[in-house]
């Protein structure tokens, strides 16, 4: 292993992201407030990611962007006829590239005379791992995700006992996946809530473009299209809850991006045709107002099928003084108290997503006292400050561990 580099007194410790995606998700938009609030006099952001809207993001903030590839090196199935089959010679040929991808940023990380390496997603993993082991220089993983897979699940948790210096996971539910806890720490995701509040303006231009007034109950949907964030459940409950209360709008934003995604998004299109709700249930695709679009609002829902980490979403619906409708998965009922700061639905389907949103259309009193607590609690436990101390502080307690 090579020898670790030991920070020079009144030079900035050089701190390399490694992050998987191109695009901006929410681990990403994460990403890019983490660097944008880094103590540049004493942390020098670097980072490795693909080509695209997130390198272009770093660039405007000052930040030197490696542009490398990666590849998913968690899929080693191939179709044989209608069968998935593992492929020894696929995951062989990943466990090549992953090196390859480790010697390239091990390089980078010389050459800029990086004291951390911080990966930021999951497929960045591995990479940083292997670089770590390479360079000496101290491994930091950003866990996200809540993983079903045991079998990665084991393999990171192998790494994280044998090479990772700190783990910093995003809620609680992420961080009992990992059996040492000791290099474990929560570290909750911070939101702007300057950046992200109810603005009366903002929601009622928006409102008239769509051609909503006073008399309309306005649901949204926020982030990328895919059957894991359960927007099918959401048009279902639009259309079971629209029946009733015909008053009542529905806005979906968010784009897909993988093939797969996209035929989803044609068969919820297709259902909301069938409907005949064309009118009421909107698409608006990707939509950079986020803030104003959630403000326009009534409630907010976030029907995640999976064990989602700790959704953006949710913190941002909450800055935004909204009601939210969400289902009791992985990290949200930390942010969601159930019935003071938001409603957890803990029957997964559209029947018990169309039973709390009735009770919200019926309450409008209950709205409002969701939503101001919502916004109470994301300012005083969910700030952007609070997360970026909590993460530099354990920049320097790895450091701290490094020099001795």
């Amino acid at each position: 292993m090579a020898r670790r580099r030991t920070p020079q007194p009144g030079r900035p410790c050089g701190i390399l992201y490694v992050n998987h995606a191109s695009k901006i998700a929410g681990a990403e938009q994460c990403l890019l407030r983490m660097i944008k609030n880094l103590d540049r006099s004493r942390y020098a952001p670097f980072l490795v990611c693909p080509e695209g809207d997130l390198a272009q993001e770093a660039r405007r903030r000052d930040v030197p962007v490696f542009p490398l590839r990666f590849t998913d090196y968690q899929r080693n199935r191939s179709r044989v006829g209608k069968f998935s089959c593992p492929n020894p010679f696929l995951a062989l040929w990943h466990v090549l590239e992953a090196a390859a991808l480790a010697c390239r940023i091990s390089t980078l990380a010389r050459k800029e005379s990086v004291h951390i390496i911080h990966a930021n997603s999951l497929l960045a993993r591995v990479p940083t791992y292997l670089a770590g082991r390479i360079t000496g220089a101290p491994v930091v993983w950003h866990v996200r995700d809540i993983l079903s897979s045991r079998l990665w699940l084991a393999v990171y948790d192998f790494m994280a006992r044998h090479g990772v210096a700190r783990l910093i996971t995003v809620s609680n539910a992420c961080r009992v996946q990992f059996s040492r806890l000791s290099n474990v720490a929560t570290v909750y995701d911070g939101i702007d809530s300057e950046a992200f509040k109810w603005d009366a303006d903002a929601a009622s231009r928006v409102r008239a473009t769509f051609g909503w007034d006073e008399r309309h109950t306005v649901f949204g949907i926020f982030g990328r299209i895919s059957s894991t964030k359960g927007h099918d459940h959401f048009v279902e409950a639009a259309v079971a809850v629209h029946a009733r209360y015909p008053q009542t709008q529905w806005l979906v934003v968010g784009e897909a991006w993988s093939q797969e995604e996209k035929r989803f998004l044609s068969r919820l299109r297709r259902r909301v045709s069938e409907a005949g709700l064309e009118r009421s249930i909107v698409f608006t695709g990707f939509r950079t107002d986020v803030s104003a679009l959630m403000a326009a609002c009534d409630v907010v829902v976030v029907p995640s099928i999976i064990q989602d980490s700790f959704p953006n979403t949710v913190l941002e619906a909450m800055a935004c003084s909204r009601a939210i409708v969400a289902y009791a998965v992985g990290g949200i009922p930390e942010a969601i108290e159930d019935g003071i700061s938001g409603l957890l639905v803990r029957q997964m389907d559209a029947n018990g997503l169309a039973e709390a949103e009735t009770l919200l259309i019926e309450n409008p009193a209950l709205r409002e006292k969701l939503g101001r607590n919502a916004r109470d609690r994301v300012v005083t436990y969910f700030g952007v400050e609070k997360a970026q101390k909590g993460i530099e502080r354990i920049y320097e307690e790895v450091l701290a561990t490094a020099a001795r």
